[in-house]
């Protein structure tokens, strides 16, 4: 319903949020089911961008760009603590070796699932999973190297950060 007073018009049909909180970078966490091992160890995570082409309709003064007809989804990266035992790094590293370049026909076979599904759970101020962002068909891309230095005066633990690449995302509240 729309309340006309003077020029003004006002659409009450519009909802405004009952939720004044912020939303906080530290409250997330990650899970993937080709890779438990990660989950634990997320440090950061991006969500990546998405775009959409443009077309220029022809016309005779100019052209005039228009949506497009296709989404593009940047890679997702994410940033993790290694593991003692190196086992986060390795299921990546040993992902990337099975569907990149495997030197025997044992690695190839070595991973019964070449893609895998993952989600962003967002916490609450609560941290309860507020937000899921659904990410399907992923793959990695790339691992970064670990830098080992005994010069260091404090420790600091490695990371290491993995690039996916992946079908879509969605995003539902849960």
């Amino acid at each position: 319903m729309a309340v006309i007073t003077n020029t003004f018009v006002e659409d009450t049909s519009a909802t405004v949020t009952d939720n004044i909180n912020f939303l906080s970078p530290l409250g997330f966490r990650f899970i993937m089911n080709r890779a438990p091992n990660l989950e634990y160890f997320c440090q950061a995570a991006a969500l990546p961008s998405i775009s959409m082409n443009e077309i220029l309709q022809p016309n005779p003064v100019g052209a005039l760009p228009r949506f497009g007809d296709r989404i593009t989804y940047e890679p997702f990266n994410l940033r993790f603590r290694v593991d003692e035992d190196m086992n986060n790094y390795l299921e990546i590293h040993n992902w990337l070796i099975s569907i990149g370049h495997p030197e025997k026909l044992a690695q190839f076979n070595d991973v019964p699932e070449k893609l895998s599904d993952g989600s962003i759970l967002i916490l609450t101020s609560n941290s309860n999973p507020h937000i899921r962002v659904a990410f399907e068909d992923m793959f990695p891309l790339s691992l970064t190297p670990l830098q080992f230095d005994v010069t260091q005066t404090d420790i600091e633990y490695l990371e290491a950060e993995v690039v996916f690449r992946y079908r879509k995302f969605s995003i539902e509240r849960l």
